[in-house]
């Protein structure tokens, strides 16, 4: 939507939009939402404005619209100004509610071979001016992206993971380097054990949003890593199977992590919704999965949706197999994509760790108004 002219009612200010359309927005939430810097701090961009402490006014004296500057400048009886944006006003053309962020569907991928456009560069062109975008922008579209010719050090791998955002810390540290020799491992991840597909963190309130592996030393045999798109098999239960994706979207399943000093417990659906029925995560770990019992014939129903999901998973035709060798930094959607692991034998030491989902989305947000402001130098809008 874009602004075609501007109307002060009683009610609030009328924009008439392009189409002919119109949206009234209350005086009250003009004065909220007002953008002068003494109500909007300039660099902080927090709200200075406390409308809930002030007498109310929505008395208007007078409304002037600034062209240059692309904005609306409101007077009102008690002499103070607000002002409001073109771009907040467009921004907010249509009512909703607020919702969490959805997962990207429009290239979720059933089998490796629907993935269009493969996710791959090399170190030097991450590195680049865009290589960073290009970086994010392959996880958004295909949920992972590998990074090849990287420099074999755990050092180079933790200023890669740096360059999107810090490392995220959880109860096996920030970043990390270890191997498959460890003499009490906390997790099947430090064996050389087959580890089914899954996603990480379903005993963590906040799952980490993305997950980083680097393999620098190996001297092993086996040891295939597979990714599934667990967006694409979410996709595909709700059409085909309507009546389990219900069942897995709203009944919360307990992950657990137990140690002698440590007893971590979430519960969340396998595929967690916002308001508009849209994926915003799907959380799965057979192996985490903690003891809980429903009514029987829920339970019975539970335990058949999460049967068709545990084997579509499964599927060999479902998974991308690569080995990931040295030079090679693997970095996933953990909120999307679910990884795995064949057995090995002999020696392999990995080095990685994890982002926080909004810093992941923090970056997204920079691309799109970074696009955004780029189509505003091309077209006029009012």
């Amino acid at each position: 939507m874009s602004i075609k002219s501007l109307k002060p009612q009683n009610d609030g200010l009328n924009v008439i939009w392009n189409d002919g359309s119109y949206e009234i927005f209350p005086w009250l939430w003009i004065r909220d939402h007002s953008e002068s810097e003494k109500d909007l701090h300039p660099d902080s961009k927090q709200r200075q404005i406390d409308v809930f402490s002030e007498t109310p006014q929505d008395s208007v004296i007078e409304t002037v619209v600034d062209q240059n500057s692309k904005k609306v400048v409101i007077r009102w009886a008690d002499l103070t100004e607000s002002s409001v944006s073109f771009n907040l006003l467009e921004s907010m053309a249509i009512t909703s509610n607020p919702n969490a962020q959805a997962l990207n569907n429009e290239t979720c991928w059933n089998y490796p071979s629907e993935i269009k456009s493969f996710p791959k560069m090399t170190y030097d062109d991450f590195m680049s001016d865009s290589g960073l975008e290009k970086w994010v922008m392959h996880i958004q579209e295909n949920g992972f992206v590998l990074v090849s010719d990287s420099p074999v050090t755990s050092q180079a791998t933790k200023d890669l993971m740096e360059r999107m955002a810090y490392v995220r810390n959880s109860i096996f540290g920030g970043f990390s380097v270890w191997d498959n020799k460890l003499d009490n491992p906390d997790d099947t991840a430090f064996t050389s054990l087959a580890i089914e597909p899954h996603t990480d963190g379903t005993y963590v309130h906040d799952a980490p949003g993305l997950q980083t592996l680097h393999c620098i030393k190996k001297d092993s045999v086996g040891g295939e890593n597979q990714l599934v798109d667990g967006l694409a098999i979410a996709e595909k239960m709700r059409k085909e199977y309507p009546e389990y994706f219900k069942i897995l979207s709203t009944i919360n399943i307990p992950g657990r992590y137990i140690k002698t000093d440590t007893y971590l417990e979430a519960r969340r659906p396998l595929f967690r919704l916002n308001d508009q029925g849209m994926i915003v995560q799907v959380s799965f770990n057979n192996h985490d999965r903690a003891p809980f019992r429903l009514d029987n014939d829920l339970m019975s129903q539970f335990y058949e949706a999460y049967k068709i999901f545990h084997n579509l998973a499964n599927d060999k035709s479902r998974q991308f197999e690569f080995m990931l060798e040295p030079g090679t930094v693997l970095t996933f959607d953990n909120w999307r994509v679910l990884h795995a692991r064949a057995s090995l034998t002999g020696y392999r030491q990995l080095c990685g760790g994890y982002h926080n989902r909004e810093d992941f989305e923090s970056r997204l947000r920079l691309i799109s108004v970074s696009y955004t402001h780029l189509r505003a130098h091309e077209t006029d809008s009012y």
